[in-house]
């Protein structure tokens, strides 16, 4: 099995205008239209058995809409998706209880679209709750590309968030913080409750393979999730760089999709 943790999709009557201001905003080109349908017609074409769709909500005025999104994707067994919270919002547990009673199995946080820091305390009531609740905290990590420092979640920032909510499971994206990547294998590596997804490094800047199969070799191949941030990387690409590292079988069976499974708790 192959599953892809970590993608995009908006609906579709804003679909094509979302993937293109973040294109423009990041200076990047994607590589599908954002529409579910077409992710999925993607998936086919690369031997994609699901994927993980994340959500953000950007304003708090979001989030009712951003999670119904979610939901809704439900109905397509080859989405997983995950909605969005934002920090500080006076709604925030509420949609989490929401989302939970939905079956929706976690929710995406981004830092820089929404503006704070990883470590902030008014963002400690979400992680304590999706602990309780069983929702997985899947979140942007290290630099973003369409933003200036200061970062807002840095290892630094991770390690002692993470480590200071051991019940809740936590997901790193981009080998654990895009561009930061010496970095996470010094401080990341090893911590119990830290699953890191390997979304969009080998574009733009590039994990070199030998810390990118350091940080895999430490961290412990079971808490690694292959990962693409489609429309931003292709799956395909993602396969492609992850089989090149020479992995035990083993290994690479677990994070192409065993891992996620687990983690999501899929009857497959």
């Amino acid at each position: 099995m192959v599953i892809d943790f970590h993608t995009h999709a908006f609906p579709d009557a804003l679909a094509e205008r979302a993937v293109s201001v973040i294109a423009e905003k990041a200076d990047i080109t994607p590589y599908y239209d954002g529409k579910s349908q077409n992710l999925i017609r993607k998936m086919d074409e690369w031997g994609v058995d699901k994927c993980v769709v994340l959500s953000i909500a950007t304003k708090p005025k979001q989030e009712t809409s951003v999670n119904n999104f979610a939901i809704s994707l439900m109905e397509n067994d080859r989405l997983i998706p995950f909605g969005s919270v934002f920090p500080g919002s006076e709604n925030a547990l509420s949609e989490l209880f929401r989302l939970k009673e939905a079956g929706v199995k976690g929710i995406k946080l981004h830092s820089e679209y929404q503006n704070f820091f990883f470590d902030d305390e008014k963002a400690f009531p979400i992680y304590e709750t999706c602990g309780k609740l069983g929702l997985i905290v899947q979140f942007h990590a290290g630099k973003d590309i369409g933003f200036f420092e200061p970062f807002h979640a840095t290892p630094d920032r991770i390690v002692k968030t993470v480590k200071a909510f051991p019940n809740t499971t936590f997901v790193a994206a981009h080998f654990g913080s895009y561009s930061l990547w010496n970095e996470v294998y010094e401080k990341l590596c090893g911590i119990e409750n830290l699953y890191i997804d390997t979304s969009m490094s080998n574009r733009l800047e590039c994990i070199p393979p030998t810390l990118a199969r350091n940080i895999i070799e430490k961290h412990g191949f079971q808490k690694m999730l292959l990962a693409s941030d489609m429309p931003w990387q292709e799956t395909k690409t993602s396969i492609t760089f992850l089989k090149s590292l020479s992995l035990p079988k083993e290994w690479e069976t677990a994070i192409l999709g065993e891992n996620a499974a687990k983690l999501l708790k899929l009857n497959v």
